[in-house]
């Protein structure tokens, strides 16, 4: 234990040596992790160069996620607190922490794929594309009636949005599904909302997309009514020859295409083929 002639270094110049400020070592000193020695002849605070080490360690640790708290639990549990289970409870900490960046990571790449797939669709009518394997959807089922228009559905997207934290799905885009039979008709009711989930989504409303060929479409509101898309896209089914495997997908989205629009959303229709 440091003698009081070992507390020689003013907090200046201890905080200089740190490359710490004055309120973090303040801060510190308050939560009793690492407290100065005071001078009652001259009422000033002094440290020492054993403490230079102590704040490197709190440093190191609390770069690596550590709270301050179990810092404290640590440093003031005296031999009762071992060193290991501290360092394997931050490991373990970490490691958690991880597999979270992984996922957040897997959710803004499958919107940047999302995104690329949109701007190489946008040709200014229906065409085939082949979209990602292994995706899979997370569906919620549409009670709404009559379910022909994003407001007539929204107690549904709120269902679908507040329905749970799946790991591996992800909240944005959402879409709604109509049923191929429905859409070959010309009858445009809703049936499920939908989000994109990875490969790795599992649960009794993840299901797989269902192929990887895709009839898609771009269009825009300022493009005016949407059943002329509908149209547009069923025409080009059949005289492709084209069987719907899937319900057909209607993705609302910022519009990043062309941002000067006046309306800022566009949808992305798709379909999957055989």
């Amino acid at each position: 234990m440091a003698s009081v002639s070992d507390y020689c270094i003013t907090a200046g110049t201890f905080a200089r040596l740190c490359g710490a400020t004055r309120d973090t070592l303040r801060y510190y000193r308050d939560r009793g992790i690492l407290v100065p020695q005071k001078d009652e002849r001259n009422g000033y605070a002094y440290y020492s160069h054993a403490q230079i080490a102590s704040y490197f360690f709190i440093k190191t640790f609390r770069q690596l996620g550590c709270s301050v708290e179990d810092i404290q639990t640590y440093l003031l549990g005296g031999e009762r607190a071992p060193f290991d289970a501290f360092v394997d409870k931050q490991y373990e900490a970490l490691l958690q922490e991880r597999e979270e960046l992984e996922r957040r990571i897997a959710v803004i790449a499958g919107t940047r794929d999302l995104l690329a797939e949109i701007r190489a669709a946008d040709v200014g009518g229906p065409c085939l594309r082949t979209l990602p394997d292994g995706m899979k959807l997370q569906t919620t089922s549409i009670l709404s009636e009559p379910a022909t228009s994003v407001g007539e559905i929204m107690p549904d997207i709120l269902r679908h949005l507040h329905g749970g934290n799946i790991p591996a799905v992800q909240t944005f885009p959402i879409g709604a599904s109509i049923r191929s039979e429905d859409f070959m008709k010309g009858e445009y009711r809703y049936r499920q909302v939908f989000s994109f989930a990875g490969e790795q989504a599992e649960g009794e409303n993840i299901l797989p997309l269902g192929g990887r060929a895709c009839a898609v479409q771009v269009c825009r509101d300022s493009d005016g009514d949407i059943e002329k898309h509908y149209k547009a896209l069923r025409d080009f089914l059949r005289r492709k020859g084209l069987k719907m495997t899937s319900d057909l997908f209607s993705l609302s989205i910022v519009n990043v295409i062309d941002p000067h629009e006046t309306r800022r959303y566009l949808k992305y229709l798709f379909v999957c083929v055989d």
